[in-house]
């Protein structure tokens, strides 16, 4: 069986990241650069919208680029290497991080793959002490193949450093030269990533004057070496959009969320997602009757129906609607919101444990599918199977940006189901919509 990589069209179709969520989800952050001016390429719509967020960022910097142009006699690679950090230094403070803030490791410019194992123990033990001493929550380094060696160095510098550690830190690894120089066996493997994209274009405008603060690399700041490097437009272009791409590892240890979980969700607060008052939820909702629009069905099931607001909309479909969820104060009030609807019945249910035994016409999943393991989804997705009759209807909805402490994204959850559909050939595609933040698939059972 042949690898199969990930295409351009891949990471220009990615996923958005809310970015509102960014703090929340990615806390305090430590941008591992190789070279000063990769921090403001690859991630400096990222930094911004940490440092606005009030959430707490470092930059630190393992070389200080002073190779760039090794035939320069005006700025040899010493002079090259302070200039080159007086350039980080203003890039970032435009970017809005603070001096303070900044670190240098001074390693040889374009000789990381040189090192020793034991100078690679050595700077490895750096960065998981800058790391313990700043409480740093995720880590955010080179992409580990991309094509430039002081990149992968890096990369395997940062995550020697998470494994010296006994702490939850999260890797996010961002491009570079993946862009342009790259061969296919450099991209990611389709199952070995998740690829978020970051709509930066408000602050698009201050990205691209960090970039231009590392003048020796943009401009013809350096005029005596014709083999120095320079950026040029072309090599320019994938930084200079409204959009930056971040890779989240796969991660297939996490357990499914467990009862406690929801317990405690729901004791805080009645309604954690808002789903009463969302002017978003709302147009989500409307847009899924579209799907199901003239569409009747003897006996659904709504899978984690939380406090019931969906669950209106989906029994004006269903004769008869059962609504299942983990969470008894969750059944509780949706008990309560939806005590007019007489067709509706609703249960406490752990669907892991126990699973209805009627035969439906109809049965959703509605963002509940990222709370499971790997293992656990393909579980219910049979039972799905065993309690759907011939022709009924399957409808999943999922939110697809990045939630941090769920097992699996929105977007993986309908991967693994087309993936099970096409083991199993059960289900027919009726149809689908991908939103910036959700998608929906609607299917039907063949047999």
């Amino acid at each position: 069986m042949s690898i199969k990589y990930t295409t351009l069209d891949d990471l220009l179709s990615a996923p958005l990241f809310a970015k509102e969520q960014l703090a929340k989800q990615l806390g305090s952050t430590l941008v591992l650069a190789p070279h000063p001016d990769d921090e403001s390429l690859g991630c400096g719509g990222l930094i911004q919208y940490l440092i606005n967020q009030n959430s707490p960022v470092l930059v630190c910097f393992v070389t200080s680029g002073g190779a760039s142009h090794p035939n320069s006699i005006k700025f040899p690679p010493s002079r090259l290497a302070k200039i080159r950090e007086q350039e980080a230094i203003a890039a970032c403070e435009i970017l809005g991080l603070d001096a303070s803030k900044i670190l240098f490791l001074r390693e040889s410019d374009s000789k990381l793959k040189t090192l020793t194992s034991d100078q690679n123990k050595e700077i490895s033990l750096k960065l998981a002490k800058v790391l313990m001493e700043n409480k740093i929550s995720t880590l955010v380094l080179p992409w580990r193949r991309d094509p430039h060696s002081d990149h992968r160095a890096s990369f395997k510098l940062g995550e020697n450093a998470i494994a010296m550690l006994d702490q939850d830190i999260q890797l996010i690894e961002y491009p570079i030269w993946l862009w342009k120089n790259s061969i296919e066996n450099d991209w990611p493997i389709l199952d070995e990533v998740e690829i978020f994209r970051l709509e930066i274009s408000d602050i698009l405008s201050k990205k691209k004057q960090a970039i231009f603060a590392h003048q020796s690399q943009t401009s013809t700041l350096i005029d005596d070496d014709l083999n120095g490097f320079t950026f040029n437009e072309d090599l320019l272009s994938p930084f200079l959009t409204n959009y930056e791409y971040f890779f989240f590892p796969r991660d297939n240890s996490k357990n499914s969320l467990a009862q406690d979980y929801f317990d405690t969700l729901y004791s805080n607060n009645e309604d954690p997602w808002n789903f009463k008052n969302s002017t978003y939820e709302e147009r989500k909702y409307q847009k899924i009757n579209t799907f199901l629009e003239n569409r009747k069905y003897d006996l659904g099931l709504e899978l984690g129906c939380s406090i019931g607001v969906h669950t209106s909309f989906l029994a004006a479909h269903c004769k008869k609607l059962l609504a299942v969820d983990i969470s008894e104060d969750a059944v509780a009030t949706a008990k309560v919101i939806n005590r007019e609807l007489q067709n509706v019945e609703f249960q406490e249910m752990n669907i892991l444990h126990e699973f209805p035994e009627e035969k439906f016409q109809f049965i959703s999943m509605c963002e509940m599918g990222y709370y499971f393991s790997e293992d656990d989804l393909l579980f219910i997705f049979q039972k799905i199977v065993n309690a759907l009759e011939k022709k009924g209807s399957f409808l999943m909805v999922h939110w697809t940006s990045y939630v941090r402490e769920y097992p699996l994204t929105g977007k993986l959850v309908h991967q693994l189901f087309e993936e099970f559909n096409s083991r199993n050939d059960v289900f027919s595609m009726v149809s689908k919509y991908t939103h910036d933040r959700y998608e929906i698939m609607l299917w039907e059972k063949k047999t």
